[in-house]
Formats: structure tokens, C-alpha cells, sequence
């Protein structure tokens, strides 16, 4: 099966599309204030295209470094910052990427394939291909360095935002040094950004870029595996791999979940929800929701349109969407090239994360 949610983590995919959720403590965690879960697609854009209503900034008991982020932002500050990155982060750049892309998840796949079929025919795609692959790739547009390239596992740990501010700043250093064709340069270079700006954006996509593409990659790999029919129609070329991607984010979203705080007393699909209340939108319920989706349930690669929320929506859509398409675009036709089936070999293992909906291990025949 698809990899779930931890338990604690994992939201009701219920009738109501709004629904209060205590938090009591266990073991190694205190208990909670509680939470409103948004579960239906319709208020869960509601939530995110309101951002006067429903804020992005860190609420009581975040880290302090959390309100640095630009993800971690409200407008006009958000949109001010957005608006130089996405100036910086153009279609062309990341089109630019494709050639490097193939190549290295060509590689990967050469190298992994060859050491499985000389000790037992299995290899875990996920830490063998698609989490190398999606780290370089990053470090590639942002312009890290191959000598600090070791540090990627690391920023995706529970301190990954403390390593990656501080690894940030030190990127922007080398970078106005030695400039180069990458995000970090472009950003360095902007005059219109202050030093407390690119603190803000550099971490952001350090960070918010490495995860959630890791577990998109691995994940959408995940659901073939565990469907061969749609594994082999995607080879015979009797699906188009473009709606068949939209398709695997939808059902396996690399984020679980969105917070905001209501910044005002307001009602929410007839429920009065205070100033300072906690909203989490489950973007896997909303993308399963059946007044909007047909056979939500159902693996669907012709499925169009598939207006799901994996990348975000309103103010914090995902900046990166078009080079997440485009890695996964690029690493699902070197997959379906190199496997003529993907066959699993044991169980998903999913990471354990209550963040992201990582997979730990995707353990396949090698052929």
C-alpha cells in the first residue's frame, strides 16, 4: 500500500470539512492546544488564498528562526521577496537544467542496477537514485559547492533549518566572491535585497527545496511500484507521462500538511474559529476529496485536469514547481527506460517523518 502518515499525524478524511482535533500528550511529547483540521478542498483553498485571514507567520512555540523564512511570511513582505526570486528562478534557467538532469539520474540508475545485479538483483530506488538525484540537482540551481555537497542528508533532519541558516550565509559570502550561473549568485547580486532578506530566502530553499522533492520523487515512484498495469502503460506509451505525474503528486503529496493562524475571529465552513486558533489543511484529504475528484481513491494517470494542492496554493504556491516537474518529468523517463518493469522486492518503508510523507526505503527488482 501507499505509505501513510504516522498515526498521530494523519488527519480525518471525514464527512465534515472542518473539525476541532485535541492534541493530548504522550510519552515524549506534551500535550497540544489543539488544532481546526480542514479535510475538503474547497475550504482548504479557502485558507490558502486568505492570507489576511489565515497567516503564515510562526505561531507560540515555533522556533524563532521559523519567522525568518520567507515561507514563514505574509504580504507585502512575502510577495516583495517572492517576486525577486521568481524573477531570478525563470522557466529559462530551469529548463537549462534538463541535460544535467537526465544525465545524472542516467548515471544513478547505471550504477545502482549494476551493483544490484552483482549482489542479489534488488536495489532501493529511493536511496540509491531518486534522493541523490533530487539533493544534486538542488545543489546544482543553488550553486553549491561540490566540497560542502556531504551536507545535504543533514538538512533534511529536525535541525535543518539551524544548519541550513547558518550554511546560508555562507553560501551568499562565496558566491559574491566567486559568482556563477546559479540562484545563490543571482540573489547575492540583487542590490534591491538587504543581508536579512537573503537570510530569509537562501534557508528557504535549502531547506523547503530538498524534502519535499525527495518525497515527491521516491513517492510518485512508490505508487507505480505498487501498480504495474499503469507502470507498463506509461512504457508502451499509452498513458502521457505529464497528467500521469500531476497524478502521483496528488495522490502522494510530499508535504502532509500546511499550518496557518487565524489573525482574526472568522467562520469557517459554520464554525467559529477564534484569533490565534491553529488551522492545518491535510492537502492528502484534500486531494482526495470526492466532490472533486472522481474515484478519488483510484490511481488515474488520464486524470485532467487534477487541480490538487501538493504544491501549494494563493500567496505560497510553490516556487519551485516548474523545476519539481521538470526533475520528475526528466527521472520518471530514465526509470521507464532503464526497468522494463518496476517490480517491488519488499515493503515501502515509509520515513517516519510527521512533516513530509517521505519513503525511507523502495526496495525493486533490478530485471
Amino acid at each position: 500500500m501507499i505509505p501513510s502518515p504516522p498515526p498521530r499525524y494523519r488527519l480525518p478524511h471525514a464527512p465534515a470539512p472542518v473539525s476541532w482535533q485535541d492534541e493530548p500528550g504522550t510519552a515524549d511529547r506534551p500535550p497540544g492546544p489543539g488544532f481546526w483540521a480542514v479535510t475538503r478542498h474547497t475550504v482548504a483553498l479557502r485558507v490558502l488564498q486568505d492570507p489576511v485571514t489565515y497567516s503564515s507567520l510562526p505561531g507560540p512555540g515555533e522556533p524563532p528562526l521559523a519567522g525568518r523564512l520567507l515561507s514563514r511570511q505574509d504580504p507585502p513582505q512575502h510577495t516583495r521577496l517572492r517576486d525577486h526570486t521568481a524573477r531570478a528562478l525563470t522557466l529559462e534557467r530551469v529548463e537549462r537544467f534538463t541535460a544535467t538532469a537526465r544525465e545524472r539520474a542516467r548515471t544513478l540508475l547505471t550504477r545502482a542496477l549494476d551493483a544490484a545485479r552483482a549482489d542479489g538483483g534488488v536495489l532501493d530506488l529511493a536511496s540509491a537514485v531518486s534522493d541523490p538525484y533530487t539533493a544534486l540537482n538542488l545543489a546544482d540551481l543553488l550553486g553549491v559547492p561540490h566540497a560542502d555537497r556531504r551536507r545535504l542528508p543533514g538538512w533534511t533532519g529536525p535541525h535543518a533549518l539551524e544548519d541550513t541558516t547558518g550554511y546560508a550565509r555562507r553560501l551568499i559570502v562565496h558566491r559574491r566572491r566567486y559568482p556563477d550561473d546559479d540562484l545563490t549568485t543571482v540573489l547575492a547580486h540583487n542590490a534591491r535585497l538587504s543581508s536579512d532578506e537573503l537570510d530569509m530566502l537562501v534557508p528557504l530553499l535549502l531547506a523547503t527545496g530538498l524534502a519535499p522533492m525527495r518525497d515527491a520523487a521516491a513517492g510518485g515512484l512508490a505508487v507505480l511500484a505498487q501498480h504495474p498495469e499503469a507502470y507498463r502503460a506509461l512504457r508502451e506509451g499509452t498513458a502521457e507521462l505529464g497528467p500521469a505525474i500531476e497524478e502521483l503528486l496528488r495522490l502522494h503529496p510530499p508535504l502532509l500538511t500546511l499550518r496557518r493562524t487565524a489573525a482574526t475571529d472568522t467562520d469557517l465552513a459554520g464554525h467559529r474559529i477564534r484569533r490565534g486558533d491553529r488551522v492545518v489543511v491535510s492537502l492528502a484529504s484534500a486531494n482526495r476529496d470526492a466532490e472533486v475528484f472522481t474515484t478519488p481513491d483510484r490511481l488515474d494517470l488520464a486524470r485532467t485536469p487534477s487541480p490538487h494542492l501538493s504544491l501549494g496554493a494563493g500567496p505560497h504556491l510553490c516556487l519551485g514547481a516548474d523545476f519539481a516537474r521538470l526533475q520528475l518529468r526528466v527521472l520518471h523517463e530514465e526509470v521507464l527506460r532503464a526497468l522494463p518493469e518496476l517490480r517491488l522486492a519488499g515493503p515501502v518503508l515509509p520515513s517516519g517523518s510527521g512533516v513530509t510523507n517521505g519513503v525511507a526505503s523502495l526496495p525493486v527488482r533490478a530485471g
